[in-house]
């Protein structure tokens, strides 16, 4: 798909356009959280039972390092650019550290925050949604990442909270629909289990997706990121002579 119109959306239109990345893209993403997954999932089906409660922990590792290379190769369909699976795993690679520090942090943040009778731990979660997108689209740190993601969400929660709200929802409905169909066809727990992990490589990728668009659209509302990118483009543009056609 050509790239989208830099500009500010609606709720609506930010999972409209979130949904044309994750088909225009879907191959790369796929692909990129099959190569790190597959070798859990082959772990899964080969280890005994007694050993699957570990590589389930193992595998929010996984599905992390998966999201992060999403974000980049979302980020890259954002701005008009392709970027192959391999590449956007090289890269969440290379930032992997501060990519988990970073979800480590959130992860404490929103935890601390339910504790706290729920509405502290809603916050946190806005404050903290652009965190991986700050690591790995502007090279932050784990520490600067949520400085950042904070900055960006200021005067902007209820924005937030609807859209994240929402690809949550969206996500959760579809495993449990699936977890549904699973129940009635399969009767090994290891089999549902395996086939569960399948399909959270195909679904996985949205809330990736979703999050690298609120992310730009908040750059859009509160910094002008389509002005800078415009006038970037007029900067890097060839002049043409006078006269020419």
């Amino acid at each position: 798909m050509a790239a989208p119109a830099l500009r500010a959306r609606s709720v609506g239109e930010i999972l409209d356009l979130s949904f044309q990345l994750y088909r225009s893209r879907w191959a790369q993403m796929a692909t990129a959280t099959g190569i790190v997954v597959l070798p859990l999932l082959v772990l899964e089906a080969i280890s005994p039972l007694s050993a699957l409660p570990l590589l389930e922990r193992l595998s929010n590792l996984f599905f992390l390092a998966a999201s992060a290379a999403v974000v980049v190769i979302a980020s890259e369909a954002y701005m008009g650019r392709e970027i192959s699976a391999t590449e956007a795993l090289r890269q969440a690679g290379s930032r992997f550290l501060s990519v988990w520090g970073a979800a480590l942090i959130q992860g404490i943040l929103i935890g601390i925050g339910m504790l706290l009778l729920i509405i502290p731990g809603i916050i946190a979660a806005a404050w903290t949604f652009a965190m991986q997108q700050a690591v790995m689209i502007e090279g932050a740190s784990a520490g600067e990442s949520f400085e950042r993601s904070r900055e960006l969400s200021r005067d902007h929660f209820k924005h937030i909270l609807l859209t994240s709200g929402l690809v949550f929802a969206i996500v959760i409905f579809a495993m449990i629909g699936f977890g549904i169909l699973l129940e009635l066809a399969v009767d090994s727990e290891r089999m549902w289990m395996l086939l569960s992990n399948v399909a959270l490589v195909a679904i996985n990728p949205l809330a990736a997706v979703v999050g690298t668009v609120l992310y730009y659209d908040l750059r859009i509302r509160k910094e002008a990121f389509d002005v800078a990118v415009a006038t970037e483009r007029l900067d890097d543009a060839p002049a043409h002579p006078v006269g020419a056609l």
